[in-house]
Parts: C-alpha cells; sequence; structure tokens
C-alpha cells in the first residue's frame, strides 16, 4: 500500500505543466524567421526580455532556420518597459525585414510562488504566423510550476524548451 501512496503523493507534490500546443510545424531550412517582443502580462519587469533571451539561444541551439531578432534601443538607461512602445519599434523594423515568418508571445506568468517553498511559476504563449497573414500557422501555451529548489530561469528554459520541440526544421 505505501508503494502506491508514496508515488501519487510525489505527483500530487510535484511540479504541474499545463499544455496546449499544436501540431508540429515543419519550417524549410532557408526560411527566415523575425522574432518580435513577448509582450508581457506578467507581473514581473521585463520578463518578455529574458523570455526572448532564453528563446532566441535555444532556437540556435536546435539549428532552426535563421532567427533575426528587432534591435534593443542602444541606450545606458533602462530600457522601456512599455510593451506597446516596444511593439511600435519592432513593426517598424519587421517592414523592412527580409522574412518569411514572425515568431511572437505572451508572458502571462513569470514569478514565484508566495510561501515556504517559493516555486519557480513560469506560463508562455508562442505564435508562429507567416509574414501578412493573420492566422498562426502554429500556437502553444504552456504553464509549469517548477519545485521549489529550482530556478525560475530553468523553468523557463523547460518552457520554452518544451515549446520549441514543436517546430523543426526541414529541407
Amino acid at each position: 500500500m505505501l508503494r502506491f501512496i508514496l508515488p501519487c503523493l510525489a505527483l500530487l507534490l510535484g511540479a504541474c505543466t499545463t499544455a496546449q500546443v499544436g501540431d508540429t510545424v515543419t519550417l524549410a531550412s532557408n526560411s527566415r524567421v523575425a522574432l518580435m517582443p513577448l509582450v508581457n502580462h506578467a507581473q514581473t519587469p521585463l520578463a518578455g526580455e529574458k523570455a526572448e533571451d532564453i528563446l532566441a539561444s535555444l532556437w540556435q541551439q536546435r539549428q532552426l532556420p535563421k532567427l533575426s531578432r528587432y534591435p534593443r534601443l542602444a541606450q545606458a538607461d533602462l530600457p522601456p518597459l512599455d510593451d506597446q512602445y516596444r511593439l511600435t519599434q519592432a513593426q517598424k523594423w519587421l517592414a523592412g525585414q527580409q522574412v518569411g515568418y514572425v515568431l511572437s508571445g505572451t508572458i502571462e506568468e513569470w514569478r514565484y510562488k508566495a510561501g515556504l517553498d517559493g516555486e519557480p511559476v513560469v506560463a508562455v504563449t508562442l505564435n508562429l504566423t507567416k509574414l501578412g497573414e493573420d492566422t498562426p500557422v502554429w500556437t502553444g501555451t504552456i504553464a509549469k510550476s517548477g519545485w521549489g529548489r529550482d530556478s525560475l530561469a530553468a523553468t523557463a528554459q523547460d518552457v520554452l524548451s518544451d515549446l520549441l520541440n514543436q517546430i523543426e526544421a526541414g529541407q
């Protein structure tokens, strides 16, 4: 009986992941993808920019098609926290790019839970859209609560990695 109860208890107390991800999409290896700013709906400042950095790194590690990132402002001051401003600037940049796809998304949650354990919680939605079209060719949403010993960055990396598992490079 104890052999049954302990695994069930571990599942209840452990990390939890919820995912809604579209079918795998395959991009031609010569495709070009523009990464737009990830809109931050979380209460953590700069969560979108942190996620973009992790996402770009994972994208390159997986040898997916060329990813172009909108340029961040070269200022000695803090980056703008206004997502609408960042999106407007990125859309101006996108107009001059030779890309076939646009990768965009939102950060719904990016924090440590309150309490003794302080588990990290990350929720991200990504959309891959053909340039000039309104309907995404692929979309995915994953929310994950890590273990109390996990870092927020490690949990975010897991979430973004799970999302990118559904995007492949083909011929």
